[in-house]
């Protein structure tokens, strides 16, 4: 367990009236890890950690930046901190005698009062506005998985692959909530020919697909 104290201070400079900010924050953070070995060479382990991300001085400004005066960007002084879950797995099963060998990798990470857009658009004049505001609902995973084992009657390692990748994420326009949704996956696919001690011959091939939504 890990406590964690943040204190932010600044002076926003108007020219009319100053601003004075100041943000303290107070976390306690856990984190756990657990393995277990099957064998010598095979193994499970899993890790939860927690983090946190908190909003800068532009994101919490009062005073909006007219600087561009159609697109008009607004701190938001009662935004809350990011507060992520993430959690870690491995599985690794390894014969060193048969040289096969199999890894799965995964992490999913969970955020609370996630910092993201509201834009509202002004149809009549032009004008956006965007101000950051916090959501919960946002997540993304990640897995890779690979195995590997010997050609003998090629003298070759034949090498299997695959990435799996999903992001949620959350934005606002004009009161309308926008979820983006976003998924990848990549096979992969390695041959290695080992025709004498000298030589070495490798292919390679992946595909990739992207969806979002």
């Amino acid at each position: 367990l890990t406590w964690q104290q943040a204190e932010l201070k600044g002076k926003i400079i108007s020219g009319v009236k100053d601003s004075l900010i100041s943000k303290d924050f107070t976390n306690l953070l856990p984190n756990a890890s657990f393995k277990y070995n099957f064998t010598r060479f095979k193994n499970f382990s899993l890790n939860y950690s927690a983090s946190t991300n908190q909003p800068n001085m532009s994101q919490l400004q009062p005073v909006p930046d007219n600087t561009n005066p159609l697109y008009i960007r607004e701190g938001n002084p009662d935004l809350k901190q990011e507060y992520s879950h993430t959690f870690r797995g491995n599985l690794n099963l390894l014969s060193p005698y048969k040289n096969k060998n199999f890894f799965m990798f995964f992490t999913a990470m969970l955020t609370q009062n996630k910092i993201v857009s509201y834009d509202t658009l002004d149809l009549s004049t032009g004008i956006r506005r965007s101000k950051p505001v916090n959501v919960d609902g946002v997540y993304n995973l990640n897995a890779n998985i690979n195995y590997s084992f010997p050609l003998k009657f090629m003298k070759a390692s034949l090498e299997l692959g695959n990435r799996l990748r999903y992001n949620k994420g959350k934005q606002f326009f004009n009161t309308v909530t926008n979820e983006i949704k976003t998924f990848s996956w990549g096979p992969e696919l390695r041959l290695d020919i080992n025709p004498t001690d000298k030589l070495n011959l490798g292919v390679a091939a992946n595909f990739d697909y992207n969806d979002a939504k």
